[in-house]
Formats: structure tokens, C-alpha cells, sequence
């Protein structure tokens, strides 16, 4: 506990410093002293719940003074904050307001013991609020300016906040008229008191009739830091009526005293291609609150939708295909000139050039410190409180990029990273590929304000600091192009992406008669990407490559004979002109080193379209060999070992092989080859009052078909029957991928997919679960089954394995937290295309029965086969 006399210090701090506020409080009737004098006495649970009590006194009259719709007497502490927060541009009164709603919540908790600590905090904490409505003079509880015209108030306050971002105080502050005011604000800095005053009028005239004295008022001895006059139009010199050392700029141009928001611009969007020769067409999306899939509700320009959604301060999520030009949108609608409207304040940030290991407020501060007139430590706050101002637009590029891992979770840490930005009230704009938003349900719920969010994502999203109301709603716009993407475009088009990449990288490096480093690209930067590592300094390229890729072996960017293949990513460093560039060293990376990438490699989906198209291992054995393979659904890739090499059956188990089984069977149904654990009296007989067809098991025409409708158990004596066993669900898909990662046993094409799969029994693709559910509501799909094993031998995996997706999902020898249930890969004759790659998996009760189920075994090899 902390010892008395050191509470009573705090304690006569605070006091002194709640004396400064003393006009708010007689103002609003509020008792500073009750907290205090119940803190002093040892009840600091009465201290926090005076506390809480006093905050919504003031959340009521700033929800009054802003015409907050509705009425704010009965509301609690936490509707108040949540309502109040798009007029409070300070991050720091926000997380005080925070603080004090968690620690009143705490109070009221059963068996949770308010300390000494918390009663402290949570007066300092009221300090803290109160002190920045006093320093900005807030029209909401301040009583003494009624005059002050209202915009002018606004001014006055949005500048004086400025200040109390950067550390300073108010020290003076005087309402001149109705039109003027000036503030003196100071703070420490070192040994010495640092001051900047600002004088706000509304024009020349009204300047001269208030300093009529020949501005007295300004003529101090203090040092000043600055000295500042705002006015709306400057049209004549102000030196004979306040003296040469004053500064006299436009309201609208202050700004740029402190933030050089061109330079900013200039630089991020520097490597900008030239505009596409072709408009963009872009969809407008929605999620239907129903089935939560994606619907389209409009289409039009992509850069005209864009704009007039900015201007709207909406928020927006562009996607679009690796390539489709996001980036060239975002940086066009960063400097155009119509996104000024409404937006006073413009930022650009390229999330791909951010290190995995750095926070984004790190990564801001380390893009506008160049821009900012200010001390570093105060770059991200400056920013935040400008992007809280409600005028600015946020163009944040390649979200998708900016995570630690490419998952859910790694898209959730980030959002609270960038929780600040994106919770403002500025308009925010972001662009992410197209996978990482179609095929996460989460992500989609996360960013879509009117679809029902599972109670799994909401907590999801607290384990990672990010509280669900505080995200808003984003608009869905996805790029829609008909031909070759807006890179394939720039490198010539006319090929896949990854042969236009090598032709460009071979142009490069011939042109500089550097074709022998090659080789080196890919051991290096390849690797690099999949330890996480986009950008680079030219001291990492000498180390990677050379002094001989510097002209005379000057370590410059300007001397780099290979710049044509990267971009400017900060002062001396570099990134590749375009992040596939990178992704497909990554695959070639992984292609070339099979059995050793990098642990916790970060992998993107395009890092596995490019793999999926090199060489790989392939034979007609059915073997699957010990080693290294990439697995799992586009939105979280791994690379998993698999230590043993065994040999899969070329075919899912049959009628007529699983019917010998049934002749070696007990006459209750058991057998000498079932489970431990097998629960007591359970039969291997198939359950026929489930089969579709009750001769299933009898006739001869279902000889070839798959065994169904067989539990986990059976299917397990089964393999033990045979001398084998079921294959584990890494084991099952790295099977179907081989060694390239496909997405499917045959490959990655979509076109006349060689698979029993609900698309070819409709006749077309089934792209939502509601078109699924329409078409399962009609014949086609009530007339869909299984096929026999051998229909579509195109449907084979690179060593032989026929069936592996499609017809019957099958069962494997994994079991997750359920010991009852057991993973299930594959999907099956009724599933759309899209739920039957060869990372589809499941869950299903051991001992459940289905015409949709299946399995085939695996018989291990040993560790030496090769």
C-alpha cells in the first residue's frame, strides 16, 4: 500500500490543481472537494463513484452544447462517453474519460477492492479532462465569453488544443470583442518557460479597432517562441500596428506554420505510376445481415465513387487483385484537389512499408517527422489530434500488408493499432487484396456496422484491445477489371503476372550487365519478405549484393543500377516497385528451399499463387514424402512439417472394399481392430436407415462408389483392418496440395473444375451461401450424390492421389478440443466449388453417419523413404 504521507502529497497536488478549475465547477455546481475528503478519510470506492458521478455532469453539458440528439439525463457514464466522443479531438481526454468509465465499472464489481492507487487515479484522471477544457477555453463550461462570436470560439479552441497537444498551457487568455481573442500558452522546456501568443481576429479592420492602443497588449518582455496573428484575409502589413516581429497568416494557412501537409504528400506519393489509361470500375458491396454474404449494390468509376464517398466523410475499404491499382487510386484521391472539400487536413500512408515489428504510431511518426515543425516525441499526437479534428482525410494503403501475420487474429492486433485513426471522425479510406476480405467472414463482420458480429469476433476484438462500437462502418468497393490487372497493364500484358515480373527483372538486370545476381535476389530478398522485412536501407543492399550494383561503388540511391526495380520506402531506403515483386522471390524462395524456410514464415496468397505455377515434385505413387508444405485457407497460411512419409490409398475406401470389412465382423457389429476408447455395443454396420439409397450396400452398381454413411469409429477399424490407419488433417491436405500449395489437387484454374461439386450440378458457379441455398431449394442439388471414385480422374493430386476434393468429405485421424468430434477435409458432392479446395475443413461428430462423408487410409513408411 502506498504510505500516507505520500497520498497526502498527491492528495494536496491535486487539490491545488482542482483549485485551477474552479470557474467550471461553480459553473456546473460541481463538488471538486466531496472526492477528496473521501479519499482522505479511506473510502477510495466512494472517491472513484464521486468521481464517476462528476464526469457525467460534465459529459451532459458538452452533449447540450452540441445538440446531441436525445436526452442525455438518464443516460449512463458509458452512453455518454460513446456519444460525446466525435466532439472531443483530444486522444488524451478520451483515454481519461477511459480510465475513469473502467475504473467506476470496477467499483461496482462484487469482490473487486478499490485501492488507495485507483481513488488517485481516478481524480487525476478528472484532472486531466478538466485541464483541457480549461486550457482550449471550450464554449461547452465556460461561463465569461458570452460574446464571443461562434466561430470564432470554435477557432480560438481547435488552436489553443493545438498548443495542449505539443505540451503547452494556457497561461493568459482575454476576449477582446465579440470577433477577437488572444491566448498566451507556455510550458517547460528544460531549465527556461517557452511562450507562443495568438491573437485570432476576423479581419484587418476589427484587428485595428481592438488595438487601438498600438498594441500594447502584445509588447511583453516574455520570450516568445512564435508570435502569431489569424486572420481570415490578410490584405495590408500589420508592422505598423503591432511591430515587425509578428507573424500575420490566414487561419486557413496556420496550419502549415507547424505541418508541411505538401511536403508530405509529395514525398509518399512520389512514386506514384501514371494515371491508368482506362477508368477503373469499381462495385459497391454490402453484407446481407442474413446469410452475412457479400451483395453488390452499385458500380460506377472507381475514382469518381471515391471521391464522392471522401467528400461525404464516409469511410471506405477499396479491394481489388494484387496489381488492380488501389494504390493508384489512393494516392490520386490523396492530392486531388476535389478531396479539399470538407478535409483541411490530408495524410497518406503506405502500410506495405511498414515493418512488422513497428507499431503504426512508430511508423507515423517516423513518415511525418520530416514534416513536422515539433519535437518527434509529439509527431503522433499532432497527427491524432488533427485526424480527431473531424476535417481530414486518412488515405491508409495495403492494410492487408501492415500485419504481423497474414490471419484474423493478425488483422484484429492491427486494428487496435490503428483503433485512434479509424474510430475518428475524419474520413478514412483503406485498400486491402481482394482474398483477405473474401474469404475472412471476421474481417467482413469486423468492418461492416450493420452485419450481425458473433459474440467469438466481439471477444476477439477485446483480447486485442479494440472495443466493437469504437470501430465504424466502412463502405466495400471492389475493382472490378475485365482484362489484364493495372500492373500487368504497365509491364505489357499479354502473360501471367509472374512471367511479366521475370521479364522486367531480366530487362533490369541485363540493361545493367548484372544478370549474375539474380541468384541473389532471391536469396535474399526472398527470404527477407517471408521473415516479414519489405523495406530496405541501401547498407542492406550493399551487404545483399554488392558493391558492384553502386556506380564507381558509391553506397548512394542515386549511384543504385538497379533502382528501375524499386521505390523510394523513406530517407535511404528502398522498397520493390511493387510488393509482388518481392512476394514472387518469396515463392521462388520457397520453390528452391523446401525443407528449411524461415520458422513463422509470413505468407501471403500471392505469395502462394506464384508458387502454385513453379516446378514441383509430382509422381504416381501415392507417396507423400516427409518434408515442408504449405498449408491452410487463404486468410492464414502456414508452413507445417510433416515428419514421416507415408503412402495415401489412390482412392477413397469403397462400397466393395468396406463390405470384405463387414464379413470379418463380430456378430454384433464390432470387431478385433475397434478404438480404446470406442464407446460400448457401437456396430460398423453402416447406418442404412441414412442412406439415400437402401441398396447401397447390396447392389453392384455402387461397388466403386465410397463408403458412407459410416461413423469415425468404423472408418478407424477399418484402416486397422487393412494395416493401416487414417491419415492426420496436415498429412490429408498437404496430400492434395503437393508441394506448390495449389488450391486445389489439379491446380489453382476454376474453369470446368474436373470435381462433384454442387456448380456442376446446377451448371453454374455458386459464388454465395444464398445462391447455395436458393439452388438447394431446387431440383438440381436435391438430385445431387456421390459418384463412384474413378468419374473424374483429371481430379488428382501431383502424386496420385485421385478424389481428393469433392464427392464425400473424408475423415482424418485429427481431433481438435472436442474429444467427440474429429476434422473432416474436403467437402463434398452438394458443397459449392469455393468449400471444396484442398484446404476445406470441418468438424463432425465421431459418431454421426453421413451420405456426405467418407475416408481413405494412409500406411506409414518411415522417416527414411524419399
Amino acid at each position: 500500500m502506498t504510505p500516507p504521507t505520500d497520498v497526502d502529497a498527491r492528495l494536496t497536488r491535486l487539490r491545488s490543481e482542482l483549485d485551477d478549475h474552479s470557474r467550471i465547477a461553480e459553473r456546473l455546481g460541481l463538488d471538486l472537494e466531496r472526492p477528496l475528503r473521501a479519499l482522505s478519510d479511506g473510502y477510495p470506492e466512494n472517491t472513484v463513484a464521486l468521481i464517476g458521478r462528476l464526469t457525467e455532469k460534465l459529459l451532459k453539458q458538452l452533449w447540450q452544447h452540441h445538440g446531441i440528439e436525445g436526452d442525455p439525463s438518464a443516460r449512463a457514464l458509458n452512453d455518454l462517453i460513446k456519444r460525446c466522443r466525435p466532439h472531443i479531438r483530444s486522444p488524451g481526454v478520451l483515454d481519461a474519460l477511459e480510465d475513469i468509465r473502467r475504473l467506476r465499472n470496477r467499483s461496482t464489481h462484487d469482490g473487486y477492492v478499490i485501492a488507495e492507487e485507483d481513488g488517485l487515479l481516478a481524480v487525476r484522471r478528472l484532472v486531466d479532462v478538466l485541464a483541457w477544457f480549461t486550457s482550449t477555453g471550450s464554449a461547452a463550461f465556460s461561463s465569461g465569453d458570452p460574446a464571443l462570436a461562434p466561430e470564432v470560439a470554435r477557432r480560438s479552441e481547435f488552436l489553443a488544443g493545438l498548443y495542449v497537444t505539443l505540451g503547452y498551457r494556457v497561461a493568459k487568455r482575454f476576449v477582446l470583442s465579440s470577433d477577437t481573442v488572444y491566448q498566451l500558452l507556455c510550458r517547460e522546456s528544460g531549465m527556461r518557460l517557452e511562450y507562443v501568443e495568438l491573437l485570432l481576429s476576423k479581419d484587418m479592420t476589427e484587428l485595428r479597432a481592438v488595438l487601438r492602443t498600438g498594441g500594447e497588449l502584445l509588447r511583453t518582455r516574455l520570450p516568445k517562441l512564435t508570435r502569431f496573428v489569424i486572420l481570415d484575409e490578410v490584405a495590408e502589413p500589420v508592422g505598423d500596428l503591432l511591430g515587425a516581429d509578428y507573424r500575420c497568416v490566414r487561419y486557413d494557412s496556420f496550419l502549415s506554420e507547424l505541418v508541411d501537409l505538401d511536403a508530405h504528400l509529395a514525398s509518399e506519393c512520389a512514386a506514384s505510376p501514371p494515371q491508368d489509361p482506362e477508368p477503373v470500375t469499381a462495385a459497391v458491396l454490402a453484407i446481407d445481415p442474413y446469410s452475412q454474404e457479400i451483395q453488390v449494390d452499385d458500380t460506377g468509376d472507381a475514382g469518381q465513387l471515391l471521391t464522392h464517398m471522401s467528400r461525404k466523410s464516409a469511410n471506405v475499404l477499396v479491394t481489388g487483385a494484387p496489381g488492380s491499382g488501389k494504390s493508384t487510386l489512393l494516392r490520386a484521391l490523396a492530392v486531388s484537389d476535389h478531396a479539399m472539400d470538407g478535409h483541411r487536413f490530408r495524410f497518406y500512408f503506405d502500410l506495405s512499408l511498414k515493418p512488422k515489428s513497428v507499431t503504426f504510431a512508430e511508423f507515423v511518426e517516423s513518415r511525418l517527422a520530416g514534416c513536422m515543425r515539433t519535437e518527434r516525441a509529439h509527431v503522433f499526437d499532432l497527427f491524432l489530434y488533427l485526424i480527431r479534428s473531424g476535417s481530414a482525410l486518412c488515405v491508409l494503403d495495403a492494410v492487408d500488408e501492415g500485419v504481423e501475420e497474414a490471419s484474423p487474429d493478425g488483422f484484429l492486433r492491427l486494428f487496435a493499432d490503428l483503433a485512434p485513426v479509424v474510430s475518428a471522425e475524419s474520413s478514412v479510406v483503406m485498400s486491402s487484396r481482394v482474398s483477405f476480405l473474401a474469404d475472412s467472414p471476421q474481417v467482413r463482420q469486423l468492418l461492416d456496422r450493420e452485419a450481425a458480429r458473433s459474440q467469438q469476433v466481439v471477444e476477439q476484438m477485446y483480447a486485442n484491445g479494440v472495443a466493437a462500437d469504437r470501430l465504424p462502418h466502412f463502405h466495400l468497393i471492389r475493382l472490378v477489371r475485365s482484362g489484364p490487372t493495372y500492373l500487368e497493364h504497365r509491364l505489357g500484358g499479354g502473360a501471367p503476372l509472374d512471367t511479366l515480373i521475370d521479364q522486367h527483372v531480366e530487362n533490369v538486370l541485363v540493361e545493367a550487365a548484372m544478370a549474375h545476381v539474380e541468384p541473389l535476389l532471391t536469396e535474399h530478398f526472398g527470404r527477407a519478405f517471408l521473415l516479414g522485412k519489405t523495406v530496405f536501407s541501401v547498407l542492406d543492399i550493399y551487404r545483399a549484393l554488392g558493391p558492384e550494383v553502386f556506380t564507381g561503388g558509391r553506397l548512394a540511391l542515386d549511384d543504385f543500377v538497379l533502382a528501375p526495380l524499386f521505390r523510394p520506402a523513406g530517407r535511404d531506403e528502398l522498397a520493390f516497385t511493387h510488393s509482388a515483386y518481392q512476394e514472387l522471390l518469396a515463392a521462388r524462395y520457397l520453390a528452391q528451399n523446401p525443407t528449411e524456410p524461415p520458422e513463422g514464415a509470413y505468407l501471403t496468397e500471392q505469395v502462394r499463387a506464384f508458387r502454385s505455377r513453379m516446378p514441383s515434385r509430382r509422381s504416381d505413387d501415392c507417396v507423400l514424402h516427409a518434408g515442408t508444405y504449405l498449408v491452410g485457407p487463404a486468410e492464414r497460411l502456414l508452413l507445417r512439417p510433416v515428419h514421416r512419409s507415408v503412402q495415401f490409398d489412390r482412392y477413397a475406401v469403397t462400397v466393395s472394399r468396406y463390405c470384405r470389412f463387414l464379413e470379418a465382423l463380430h456378430s454384433d457389429g464390432t470387431s478385433n481392430w475397434d478404438h480404446p476408447a470406442q464407446p460400448s455395443g457401437y456396430s460398423h454396420f453402416p447406418w442404412t436407415d441414412r442412406l439415400i439409397q437402401p441398396d447401397y450396400y447390396i447392389n453392384p452398381r455402387y461397388g466403386s462408389h465410397p463408403a458412407k454413411c459410416v461413423s469415425w469409429w468404423s472408418a478407424y477399424a477399418f484402416a486397422a483392418f487393412e494395416g493401416k490407419r487414417l491419415p492426420t488433417s496436415l498429412e490429408w491436405e498437404a496430400m492434395a496440395r503437393g508441394g506448390d500449395g495449389r488450391l486445389f489437387p489439379w491446380g489453382d484454374d476454376v474453369e470446368s473444375p474436373p470435381v462433384n461439386c454442387a456448380d456442376n450440378w446446377v451448371g453454374h458457379p455458386v459464388i454465395t451461401y444464398s445462391a447455395w441455398k436458393a439452388e438447394f431449394a431446387r431440383d438440381a442439388l436435391r438430385r445431387a450424390g456421390v459418384t463412384s471414385v474413378d468419374a473424374h480422374p483429371d481430379n488428382v493430386s501431383p502424386n496420385g492421389a485421385v478424389g481428393m476434393v469433392g464427392n464425400v468429405w473424408e475423415w482424418t485421424a485429427t481431433t481438435l478440443n472436442d474429444p467427440g468430434e474429429a476434422v473432416i477435409c474436403g467437402g463434398s458432392y452438394d458443397n459449392p466449388l469455393r468449400a471444396v479446395q484442398a484446404s476445406s475443413k470441418g468438424l463432425y461428430r465421431k459418431r454421426g453417419a453421413s451420405n456426405a462423408v467418407g475416408f481413405r487410409c494412409v500406411q506409414d513408411l518411415g522417416a527414411s523413404h524419399t
